[in-house]
């Protein structure tokens, strides 16, 4: 009687002993996933910039050059072109100036600020529309060092090529879109129909 006693004493025992092992498993099994998952994402590349992302950082970037007019040399009809326009407005500029012939043409100011010079540029730009080719933008200008000043409104349509973005056609305040303003003088100069360089032959 009393071996039997003994034997069921330590059956008993051994099943206890076996149940707290299988909890004791079980409690650590989810933190080592949690680990294991944790570790897993600290390793993993950045996410990509969005497109409006990059659209948003190359108006910035340009709007940068107009924070303060002292010693800016920034010009986007100039020396600074092929940072703003893509290869299309690129030629539709070329093609004005050679039908100008040194002459002063329709665009005479500084479309980026609608202005002839400015002091600092605030600017607030939002991005409307965004493919990995094609985006829509525009920007709110305002001078805060020449006070009294109305703030200006400036669209954009960009296009994509070889990884950077680039000004396709700019409008500022009430003036036209800037390359149906070219195409219009290229026309009067030529006396011929508009000249429109893209694969869309629009402006």
């Amino acid at each position: 009687m009393r071996t039997r006693m003994i034997l069921a004493l330590v059956a008993s025992v051994a099943v206890a002993a076996c149940h707290r092992g299988r909890h004791q498993a079980a409690d650590v099994q989810p933190d080592a996933q949690v680990d294991a998952g944790a570790t897993e994402a600290s390793t993993q590349a950045p996410v990509p910039a969005t497109d409006a992302g990059q659209v948003q950082a190359f108006l910035t970037g340009l709007y940068a050059h107009y924070l303060s007019s002292k010693n800016d040399t920034f010009d986007m009809f100039g020396a600074n072109k092929t940072e703003v326009f893509d290869a299309d407005t690129l030629a539709l500029l070329a093609d004005d100036k050679k039908a100008l012939k040194d002459e002063l043409g329709d665009v005479d100011g500084d479309l980026l600020c609608d202005c002839q010079d400015f002091v600092s540029l605030k600017s607030q730009i939002v991005v409307q529309s965004a493919t990995p080719t094609d985006a829509e933008a525009s920007a709110d200008v305002q001078d805060i060092g020449m006070p009294g000043l109305t703030p200006r409104h400036i669209l954009f349509k960009l296009t994509k090529s070889g990884g950077a973005w680039r000004i396709h056609d700019i409008k500022a305040g009430a003036q036209d879109w800037l390359r149906t303003t070219l195409a219009e003088e290229i026309k009067n100069l030529k006396g011929a129909a508009p000249l429109i360089r893209g694969p869309d032959n629009g402006p």
